[in-house]
């Protein structure tokens, strides 16, 4: 039997893993749910984001520091959790937290399950800006393992991601290897803009969570 993946997001405390307290996460549905990273769009609102909310509430840009994307919000289509709210903050996203982003896989894997960006699902290229720009070491996206620790402090760097090169992904059972059984794995995700960055832009991305099963 395939061993199936399940994302979730942290909605409440990230000092709390899913095995906890489960209610303190949101279940993705990947054929409709998305995330937002964003200046400062609302948490629970009651309609989907529009592009020209999504646009009046774009991150600016500094022209004298990298600077972290504040907010990073599910866009929960299915509005699991809250009853009417499409809109979730992620908790802890950026800051040095263990339960943000949780992989819950039903058994068993044949390789270690890595985390990789891409511009689209055809999983081909990492060309748009917040991929850096045909470059993979500027990536935008940084990412942590915490499936056994805390983030490297309150500034991590992480691991800048785009395709799937071993350099340009994040592994999440901490390079232990393939999982033995049914789990839960974690990760921290952020953007980070350069300085000054001189093409403002917005753009969408895919987050690929890949193994092989036996």
């Amino acid at each position: 039997m395939a061993t199936t993946l399940t994302i979730r997001t942290n909605w409440v405390d990230a000092d709390v893993s899913y095995s906890v307290t489960p209610a303190d996460y949101i279940t993705l549905d990947l054929a409709n749910d998305y995330m937002i990273w964003s200046e400062d769009l609302e948490d629970l609102m009651t309609h989907e984001p529009s592009s020209g909310e999504i646009n009046e509430h774009a991150v600016v840009i500094d022209d004298n520091t990298d600077k972290m994307v504040p907010e990073c919000l599910l866009m929960d289509y299915s509005h699991d959790i809250g009853g009417v709210y499409y809109t979730h903050l992620v908790k802890g996203m950026g800051e040095n937290k263990r339960y943000v982003f949780c992989f819950s896989f039903s058994g068993i894997t044949a390789t270690e399950p890595q985390l990789e960006t891409w511009d689209d699902d055809t999983h081909s290229t990492t060309a748009k800006h917040v991929l850096g720009n045909g470059t993979p070491a500027n990536s935008m996206i940084k990412a942590v393992c915490t499936t056994g620790a805390l983030p490297p402090g309150a500034g991590w760097v992480g691991n800048a991601l785009a395709g799937g090169t071993a350099s340009r992904i994040v592994k999440l059972n901490a390079g232990n290897g393939a999982l033995s059984g049914a789990g839960h794995l974690y990760a921290n995700i952020k953007i980070v803009l350069p300085m000054a960055y001189a093409t403002p832009a917005v753009e969408s991305f895919v987050l690929t969570v890949r193994y092989t099963w036996q």
